[in-house]
Parts: structure tokens; C-alpha cells; sequence
């Protein structure tokens, strides 16, 4: 939403709203295997992410490469802050996924270790979940002979590393671009968990799992639109006084002669701000001087 200024006036204006957390389910999960790719284990009761070394202690064996594919429809989420906030009157502050780990699983297909994984974010969510189990392998979903046509668009969220016992665990990820604008269309959103530890071996529910509440979660908060409430002249400076802004948010005023341009023909006038709290300041510089011609501004979230 853009909240635009003229010289100093403020034309619209939205009432600050709290924040607000949203809890999704996957709709999809499977783990592929290097030992084995062509076959399908999305049936199991679990996933893994297990490195290139990783073995399983107690059977002594050594499984290969392990990589986890989870699925969620953010339909449900986007729905819910649509109502509570208005529509597309809000931004997302925050992700986290969140799992149960199984510190000692009881199939020799699952390795244990702990070290280092990466999850990513993936634009291809053309993937079927399958049937397969470990005991039971199939071919009537994704397998790690697929991952090559799968990963070519995908973006890291973080490094983290498991625990090796059985615990929940919750992992936030990074915010990036590509993350945040597939969570808000509210379709699916693909996330790719791989080892960056040869010696990992990290088994956690997957959400064919029968409790419930040990399944794998995405969590998502979000928080209503950034408010200018307040435009002050300070000598040749515009000071647009701000609220609702995500800690950490990063914002931008952009510029323009003409209001009926379209958004991307403006032009920054300051860029990258960051709000450290809720409540923030942004200084236009010389904003009632040639040095900048604008006439309208507004303020966009990144």
C-alpha cells in the first residue's frame, strides 16, 4: 500500500493494528536418497537430511546422501491477515520452521549425527509427495533423480544444525524477497532441507506423522502496514514520523513529479531504512528545495 505525501500532507492514513502470528501445515512432504534415486519415500512417517558420510550408529550402516522436500499452502495464512489487517495491509516480520527430532530412529535407513543443513526456498513446487516407505519404496512421487530439474530457481534461508536428540526444534529463516513474495500469494511454498555437514544425520516427523502437533510447521507473523502519522517540517527536511514497523524492516520513500506514474518511474529519495522498533523516523533531505524536485512521496516496504 502506498501511503503518498504532498509537500507535507498526508493522504492516507491507516489505523496501527497489533501483529499476528499464523501456523501452517505441510500438505507435502518426502525425503529423496542418493543410494537409492529412483525411489519415492514420500509415504514415510518421517524425513531426513543425512550427509555424504553420515552412518547409522547402530545398525553400522552407511545410507549416502539424504535431502528433504517439505510443502505448504499459505492460503489459510494469507486469508486470515487479509481479515485481521485489511487486504494486503500487512508484511511479513517474521518465518519459522518448525520440526520434532528424532534423536534415535528406529530404521536403519535413517543415519544419525549432528552437524550443519541448509534450507532453501524453491520456485518449483511441480512435485508429487508419492507413497513410498522405507520398508516399501515406490516411483509414484519425487526422487533424487528429480532434484536437478527441481532446484534450478532456489534461495537460502539460513544454516542451522540439529540436535541430535529428540526435541523440537525451530529454525527461523531468512526473509528474502523471492520467500516473502510466494508466501503472500498465498500458494504453495516449497522448502529444500540439505546437509552442509558430510556427518550429518538429522531424522525429524514428517507429516504423515500420527501426532499431530509433532508434524512440521511453518510459522508465520505478520504485522500491519508501516503508518506515516505524522509529517514535519524541519527547516528544508521533510520528517515523516512512522509506525508498525517491523524490527529489522527495511523501507524506502520514492519520489515523483508526476502522482499518476506508475510506482516503478519513481524515483528513491532515501533508501534501505531500517527500523530498529515499531515506531521509526525517515528524513527527506532538502525535501522543499530544487536539490529535490519531487512533489509526491511515498513510503514502500521492501
Amino acid at each position: 500500500m502506498k501511503f503518498v505525501l504532498r509537500f507535507g500532507v498526508l493522504l492516507a492514513f491507516v489505523a496501527p493494528l497489533h501483529g499476528a502470528i499464523f501456523t501452517n501445515s505441510a500438505d507435502a512432504d518426502a525425503f529423496v536418497r542418493s543410494n537409492a534415486p529412483a525411489m519415492n519415500y514420500g509415504g514415510a512417517g518421517a524425513l531426513t537430511v543425512s550427509g555424504a558420510s553420515s552412518a547409522n550408529i547402530v545398525y553400522g550402516l552407511t545410507n549416502g546422501i539424504a535431502d528433504t522436500f517439505i510443502r505448504f499452502n499459505a492460503l489459510s495464512m494469507t486469508t486470515n491477515f487479509n481479515a485481521l489487517f485489511g487486504p494486503n495491509n500487512w508484511v511479513i516480520s517474521g518465518a519459522k520452521l518448525q520440526v520434532m527430532e528424532v534423536g534415535s530412529p528406529n530404521n536403519s535407513i535413517f543415519d544419525q549425527g549432528v552437524g550443519a543443513f541448509q534450507i532453501f526456498w524453491v520456485a518449483d513446487d511441480n512435485w508429487i509427495e508419492g507413497t513410498g516407505t522405507p520398508m516399501n519404496p515406490t516411483t509414484d512421487g519425487i526422487v533424487y533423480n528429480d532434484e536437478s530439474a527441481l532446484l534450478t530457481n532456489i534461495t537460502s534461508l539460513g544454516t542451522f544444525t540439529n540436535s541430535g536428540t529428540s526435541t523440537a526444534l525451530l529454525f527461523p529463516l531468512t526473509l528474502t524477497t523471492n520467500f516473502v513474495g510466494n508466501l503472500r500469494t498465498g500458494g504453495e511454498v516449497t522448502l529444500f532441507l540439505t546437509s552442509v555437514d558430510p556427518q550429518i544425520g538429522f531424522t525429524f516427523n514428517s507429516h504423515s506423522f500420527g501426532t499431530v502437533t509433532n508434524r512440521p510447521y511453518l510459522e508465520i507473523s505478520a504485522m500491519p502496514q508501516p503508518v506515516i502519522t505524522s509529517v514535519n517540517l524541519s527547516g528544508s527536511n521533510l520528517v515523516l514520523s512512522v509506525t508498525n514497523g517491523a524490527a529489522g524492516g527495511i523501507y524506502d520513500v520514492l519520489g515523483s513529479t508526476n502522482l499518476t506514474l506508475p510506482s516503478d518511474q519513481w524515483y528513491p529519495v532515501v533508501t534501505s531504512v531500517l527500523a530498529s522498533s515499531g515506531n521509526f523516523t525517515i528524513t527527506i533531505t532538502n525535501a522543499i528545495t530544487p536539490l529535490v524536485p519531487a512533489s509526491f512521496f511515498f513510503l514502500r516496504t521492501q
